[in-house]
């Protein structure tokens, strides 16, 4: 069902874009197309770059898939975040707990797109998303820094690797908890944690075949 959801979805692109064609010369001066969802659910596509603060998705047709962007929300700036600023940690966090580096990167862009400052509506925080009450657990002191979110975050996936022995139970239980993944015995029916994992497992592929040239 997700992949005919994601099929269609895809077609709704190529419409737009045999629509937009003829009046904008394909996808605008950036050659991108923006997916941005609203509040209320509603998808909105433009090749217009999103203003300062909002947050979107770039339609990648080659990869069949997305890539997240994020704008920081304090004005004055349009820096994307990046995975290179914390290639380091992510090496030394991925050595020391025996965590695929292309995982760990993967689960950063899905969870926070890497935003060091980003919270989400549950108080999750950083760059792993760390709840407080998970970060307690794993000793990290301040979640907002990077270094430690990235140790953090890395030793729990550790963990949950390790527990279910299962690269895509694990993710499910990073997303939903253990509970869900232990009831159903694997990914839970929840449309939100299958496409996390999709979304996580696809963005590894696509960071390690970076990683190889």
């Amino acid at each position: 069902m997700l992949r005919n959801r994601m099929r269609f979805f895809q077609l709704l692109v190529i419409v737009f874009l045999a629509i937009i064609a003829p009046v904008h010369g394909a996808c605008g001066a950036d050659g991108k197309i923006y997916v941005i969802r609203e509040p209320d659910g509603v998808i909105r596509f433009t090749t217009k770059p999103p203003p300062e603060g909002e947050q979107a998705e770039i339609f990648t047709a080659r990869s069949n898939g997305f890539t997240y962007h994020r704008k920081p929300r304090s004005k004055g700036s349009r820096k994307l975040y990046s995975a290179s600023l914390y290639e380091r940690a992510i090496y030394e966090a991925a050595r020391r707990y025996r965590v695929d580096p292309n995982l760990i990167k993967a689960v950063i862009h899905v969870e926070s797109g890497f935003n060091p400052r980003a919270v989400s509506p549950k108080g999750a925080r950083g760059l792993m998303q760390l709840m407080p009450g998970t970060a307690r657990m794993l000793g990290v002191r301040n979640a907002f820094v990077p270094e430690l979110n990235i140790h953090g975050g890395t030793l729990y996936l550790a963990r949950l690797l390790k527990r279910y022995g299962n690269e895509a139970h694990a993710l499910a239980a990073y997303n939903a908890g253990d509970v869900p993944v232990q009831r159903y015995g694997g990914i839970p029916p929840y449309s939100e944690t299958q496409e996390y994992v999709r979304r996580v497992l696809h963005l590894k592929k696509q960071y390690t075949a970076y990683a190889h040239g």
